[in-house]
């Protein structure tokens, strides 16, 4: 299909070489070039209207990528194992507080104390389901949405999970380097699990929810 605007310059063609012809009234010339000029500005508008709107499409993209950075901090708290201290987890909301079941966007900011792959965080990420009582057939099916959502990560790396409307993204960011999107989970279901992981009341780890949903600072797992 042609566009607009070369429809409006083939209109333009047509009605010179009509008016050319000395049989043609000089009016309805004149109404034919009237007729041309308006399809061709409106040709015009519309484009221009076509660009700015992708335009402000993608600004607003943007804005609702990168609004999680600026979410107040509910709580925080960090994983330790032994003497060894993980990561720190922080959660994040667009007012600084946490209701449960209250389906109001949230963020999960998990900063690396260690090197670990991303293998061995997909195996960590299982066994939480697993001890939170999801099935195995529930786990089997979520997994190939897991594959290739995070990448090995650094000490120093950051993870961020966002939780909005019902859909998770993950956003990976190296040490002095932005926050760049790697994966997202468009099941409902899926999404909160992922998330249930550290504020659900049956986590494994009690206590740091209870630092990251606005109670007691806790440093132990």
């Amino acid at each position: 299909m042609k566009p607009f605007s070369a429809i409006a310059k083939n209109q333009r063609s047509t009605s010179s070489q009509v008016c050319s012809r000395q049989t043609t009234p000089w009016v309805l010339c004149l109404f034919m070039a009237v007729l041309t000029a308006s399809s061709t500005s409106f040709a015009d508008a519309m484009a221009t209207e076509t660009t700015s709107g992708s335009v402000v499409d993608a600004q607003n993209a943007h804005i609702n990528n990168d609004q999680w950075m600026w979410w107040k901090p509910v709580g925080n708290a960090s994983l330790t194992w032994g003497f060894w201290k993980i990561y720190d987890s922080e959660l994040r909301t667009q007012n600084g507080t946490y209701v449960a079941e209250s389906n109001e966007p949230l963020a999960l900011v998990i900063t690396y104390s260690r090197d670990i792959d991303a293998e061995d965080l997909l195996d960590a990420t299982v066994e939480q389901w697993e001890h939170l009582g999801y099935t195995k057939s529930q786990i089997d099916a979520w997994l190939p949405n897991m594959e290739g959502v995070w990448p090995n990560v650094k000490e120093g790396d950051r993870l961020i999970y966002v939780l909005s409307n019902q859909t998770g993204q993950f956003y990976y960011q190296a040490l002095n380097d932005t926050a760049k999107p790697t994966g997202s989970l468009n099941e409902a279901v899926l999404a909160d699990a992922f998330a249930n992981i550290w504020l659900s009341p049956d986590t494994a780890y009690p206590t740091l929810r209870l630092a990251l949903i606005g109670g007691e600072a806790s440093n132990r797992k």
